[in-house]
């Protein structure tokens, strides 16, 4: 067999520089990088959905407390309604 002809490394090897070993390492350096950027931008989104998911959930818990502020507000009138008619506060 022929020296390279296995798949081993060519005559001079990547210092050698010759086109095609120019145009695959650059074929790979490209594709590398677009995984990467595939990546960061799957993981940005991802990032971005969760942020989102997070100020809605505040949003809900806000707008529950206020409710809840309200009813007890509420409660604490009718108490003090009952206290009124049963004598207990005098004003």
């Amino acid at each position: 067999m022929a020296e390279g002809s296995t798949g081993g490394t060519r005559a001079g090897g990547e210092a050698q520089g010759d086109s095609f070993t120019k145009r695959e390492k650059a074929n790979e350096d490209f594709y590398i990088r677009q995984q990467e950027k595939e990546k960061y931008i799957y993981t940005t989104l991802e990032a971005a959905k969760l942020g989102t998911d997070i100020v809605s959930g505040l949003m809900a818990l806000k707008a529950k407390l206020g409710e809840q502020q309200r009813h007890l507000e509420e409660l604490s009138k009718h108490i003090d309604e009952m206290a009124k008619e049963s004598g207990g506060e005098k004003n």
